[in-house]
């Protein structure tokens, strides 16, 4: 299973990309194309990763990992790196990981419990 070729995974992942490129004013925001892209990478790394886990708890230990690492680049950003549709483009993209997993259901939003966007 490659997580980073589901469909809909990566239809969101180009969304959120997109989205967060184009609100760059420069001078104005605290985020560069530079962080964006440490962002992707970050939620990448997470799809390959949670790939390879074969029990729920290896896999929600890499949400935890991937949640704290994103919430440390958005304070870097001053909070503004992710906003209200980045953070659900986000979250939809870990849970639809885990729910092919098997880890969650689909509508069970398991990156609340460390998320700080």
């Amino acid at each position: 299973m490659n997580l980073k070729e589901n469909t809909e995974i990566k239809q969101t992942l180009e969304s959120l990309k997109t989205g967060m490129i184009e609100y760059i004013e420069p001078g104005e925001t605290e985020y560069s194309a530079k962080d964006v892209e440490k962002c992707i990478n970050l939620i990448e790394n997470f799809l390959t990763q949670i790939e390879l886990t074969e029990t729920k708890d290896s896999g929600m230990k890499l949400v935890e990992k991937v949640i704290l690492k994103l919430n440390k680049l958005n304070e870097e950003c001053e909070f503004e790196l992710i906003e209200t549709d980045q953070r659900e483009q986000i979250a939809d993209i870990i849970i639809l990981a885990g729910n092919l997993k098997g880890y969650n259901e689909r509508n069970e939003d398991i990156t609340e419990e460390w998320r700080e966007w």
